[in-house]
């Protein structure tokens, strides 16, 4: 009996020791891969972490292209500045002659460069923030004072900002960045990819103070810097411009004005100024309307400036010669009913096409222009330029307003030759007189005539397409007769004393902002000098003036004006011949 109880619990204790057997296997198993991860692959975990911890990535900010003047004058720039930032652990150790300050210590030492009270600054510097923003704009000289104090945890961070030296000048054709830099108008705008550049990157290992380990991980890639542009603006014109035209806004109270000068041989523009201007290193000071330029985005109808394409069509075409001769009554029915009249009634008068252009006389240009048919009618408009952009790219730019001669009804049909029922922007009226004192040959406007490289190489931007518009012989009778509009017609006050000036005067009815009428008039001035040998197209234009509204005697005297200012600035000798001007009447 006893013997059986004996072999019946052999199996079991046998059992039992091969139980703990593979129990102890399975432990020592368990604790050896244990082991080889925390001595293996948690080691390199932990290393990597820790690795992770000290490694910084900062983006390596391109610096962005200037853009200048014609003579090199800055326009817009980039200027480096710093931003404080503290590691708030760091800089609770902050020692000075081995006594331990602390933040508020730091704090002290700081305000004097920051020029501040130690109480503003203490906040940002008490914590456990690894990084937190301390103060913004900081000039490298301020910079400097700040890391010559040694200030454990204390590091700065260099960024750009845009600056604009010449300030209001050329301001609405600069344009300007917003707070986060980015472009918002202007140049800086429509030139804003190739101004940016591309930006680059570091990657670093920062030691306790926030230094970087020279032997550590560090990879850099390059940033690329922009390109600058160089304008055809000169800047003493545009000063120049700007003043005449504020004034003259101020003063006839008008709500807008503008001054194009043209180069007519080159296309380039040399002023392009804007009333009310606005300075880029503050937009915010003026309007949203006023931050851009009305030269490019708005649109008007042009008045009787139009009348130089029905002239110049009509004598490309050989259907009227200068003194050719009609009787202009002040009022005149067309075969579809439709009435016109001139500006004030008059009785008829016996005047030549040169002298209808002179008088800016609306039933004449009618008279004359129906000769032209409607498709003609609109091919002119549009080889002069309008209904098209600039090749300038401004941005918000308008090509103006010209519909299809099937669309015209019938009464635009006789007012687009008279500059009613059709619009434009001032650079496209600027075109129209430098095509026809360029012989009939257009010649692009254009803003920038080269970019820069970063290592200041510049690069001319080749000059547009020309094209011819009507005959030179056409171009010149037309020429001739707008010395006579300035010399014995409505333009008498666009005269600059020792020089022959052509032009024509407009005015023309300003549409309601809302639509549905009209609620003011639009005053310009168009015209060329000097007149023998044409340098320089010069176009003013007034909005909504309170206080003489006619081109002849709101936008006239600014042409005036500048005009002279040009002969001067540029060195232009005074006329030496004296205009033969086409007969105004005849009996």
């Amino acid at each position: 009996m006893a013997k059986r109880t004996r072999e019946a619990k052999t199996p079991n204790l046998r059992r039992r020791i091969a139980i703990l057997a593979v129990i102890s296997v399975i432990v020592l198993v368990v604790t050896g891969v244990r082991l080889f991860s925390i001595q293996g692959m948690d080691s390199m975990k932990l290393a990597e972490k820790a690795l992770e911890n000290r490694l910084v990535t900062r983006t390596l900010p391109a610096d962005r292209g200037q853009i200048v003047a014609a003579d090199g004058t800055v326009l817009a720039d980039s200027v480096s500045r710093y931003q404080l930032v503290v590691d708030q652990e760091n800089v609770a150790k902050y020692k000075k002659d081995g006594k331990l300050l602390g933040a508020w210590g730091a704090a002290e030492a700081l305000a004097g460069p920051l020029k501040t009270d130690p109480g503003v600054l203490y906040p940002k510097l008490v914590g456990d923030k690894r990084w937190n923003p301390v103060a913004k704009g900081l000039t490298s000289e301020t910079w400097r004072e700040v890391d010559d104090l040694g200030i454990l945890g204390i590091t700065a961070e260099e960024y750009a900002v845009r600056s604009y030296p010449s300030g209001a000048v050329a301001g609405n054709l600069v344009g300007f960045l917003s707070s986060d830099g980015q472009a918002q108008a202007g140049l800086e705008l429509s030139y804003n990819e190739q101004l940016s550049g591309k930006d680059g990157q570091q990657q670093y290992e920062r030691g306790a103070r926030g230094e970087i380990i020279p032997l550590g991980d560090n990879n850099i890639r390059a940033a690329k810097d922009g390109d600058g542009i160089r304008t055809t603006i000169d800047t003493n014109m545009q000063y120049y411009a700007q003043q005449a035209i504020t004034e003259q806004v101020k003063k006839n109270k008008a709500e807008s004005g503008s001054v194009v000068v043209k180069e007519i041989k080159t296309g380039n523009l040399v002023a392009a100024a804007d009333a009310p201007s606005v300075d880029p290193n503050n937009p915010g000071k003026v309007d949203g309307a006023d931050r851009g330029s009305r030269i490019f985005t708005d649109v008007f109808e042009p008045g009787s400036t139009a009348k130089m394409v029905t002239a110049a069509a009509l004598l490309d075409q050989g259907l009227v010669t200068p003194d050719q001769q009609f009787t202009v009554p002040d009022k005149w029915k067309a075969p579809n009913d439709e009435e016109f009249r001139d500006s004030s009634p008059h009785p008829d008068q016996k005047l030549t096409f040169a002298g209808i252009l002179a008088e800016s006389s609306n039933t004449g240009t009618i008279l004359a222009g129906q000769a032209l048919t409607e498709a003609q009618r609109y091919e002119y408009m549009k080889k002069f330029g309008f209904g098209s952009k600039s090749p300038i790219g401004f941005p918000a730019e308008t090509g103006g307003i010209l519909h299809p001669y099937q669309d015209w009804d019938g009464r635009t049909k006789y007012t687009v030759m008279f500059g009613q029922g059709v619009a434009a922007n001032a650079i496209q009226t600027t075109d129209v007189v430098a095509t026809i004192a360029n012989g009939g040959v257009y010649v692009p406007s254009r803003l920038v005539d080269g970019t820069i490289s970063p290592s200041g190489k510049t690069i001319p931007v080749p000059p547009g397409q020309t094209t011819r518009v009507v005959s030179e012989k056409a171009a010149d009778q037309t020429l001739a007769m707008l010395e006579g509009v300035v010399a014995e017609g409505t333009g008498k006050s666009a005269a600059v004393t020792g020089y022959r000036v052509a032009g024509k005067t407009g005015t023309a009815q300003a549409p309601a902002a809302e639509g549905g009428g009209y609620d003011g008039y639009t005053a310009s001035f168009v015209g060329v000098i000097p007149a023998e040998d044409p340098q320089y197209a010069i176009s003013v234009t007034l909005q909504r003036p309170r206080k003489g509204y006619y081109g002849g005697t709101a936008a006239a005297p600014v042409f005036s004006d500048v005009a002279g200012y040009a002969m001067r600035h540029y060195k232009i000798p005074p006329s030496q011949t004296e205009p033969d001007l086409p007969a105004r009447e005849w009996k």
